[in-house]
């Protein structure tokens, strides 16, 4: 890589947004919803979050450093209100193939200009053709995409796009998700076969 090429590189990918004092809002608020809200918490983000089945979560951050823990309730909105005050959002639900998309041209419109949203649930979740559409308005300042419509083979435009960062479909692949992943599945085989 010449410097010429570099110096372009980092002109394009200059002039980022912290998080620090900005909102995020969590779409699905489960175990993964609230996983990620603490990691938010711990960046110094304020924290919203929609779930139809869950009302108000403690979410318990573990200090390493000093052995200490601090519980911070969270009361989740509706999505229209997290929709107009979060600055980037985190889809965290489960999906039926054939739904309609949960983020569509309506819920584009009602969120604020240049926002960030990142899809780690499944494809579908979000309309593909209507995030087109919003990247190239400015809405949505950039996506991040684990997860696509018609996997394994993705919409051209979405993979072609600059303003999308994926990867493909990895978001639990690594060795210590895996290894809780065959824990909690043996815990649910024993647990059923100690209530028949």
């Amino acid at each position: 890589m010449g410097s010429t090429h570099f110096n372009e590189l980092k002109k394009n990918f200059s002039g980022g947004s912290e998080l620090k004092g900005k909102t995020l809002g969590v779409i699905g608020f489960g175990r993964i919803g609230q996983a990620v809200a603490k990691i938010a918490l711990g960046c110094g983000m304020r924290v919203v979050a929609f779930d139809p089945y869950i009302k108000e979560a403690d979410l318990v951050l573990d200090f390493i450093q000093t052995n200490d823990t601090v519980t911070v309730p969270i009361k989740t909105i509706t999505l229209e209100d997290l929709l107009a005050q979060a600055d980037f959002i985190t889809l965290h639900v489960s999906f039926t193939e054939g739904s309609p998309a949960i983020i569509g041209s309506k819920e584009f419109a009602q969120m604020k200009q240049g926002v960030g949203i990142v899809n780690a649930a499944r494809g579908g979740v979000i309309n593909e053709a209507d995030l087109l559409d919003a990247l190239d308005t400015g809405k949505v300042a950039f996506a991040g995409l684990d997860v696509f419509v018609n996997e394994p083979t993705p919409n051209e435009e979405i993979l072609g796009s600059k303003n999308i960062s994926f990867s493909p479909h990895i978001g639990a692949s690594t060795a210590e998700a895996q290894q809780r992943i065959g824990i909690e599945m043996a815990q649910r085989v024993l647990a059923f076969f100690r209530n028949k």
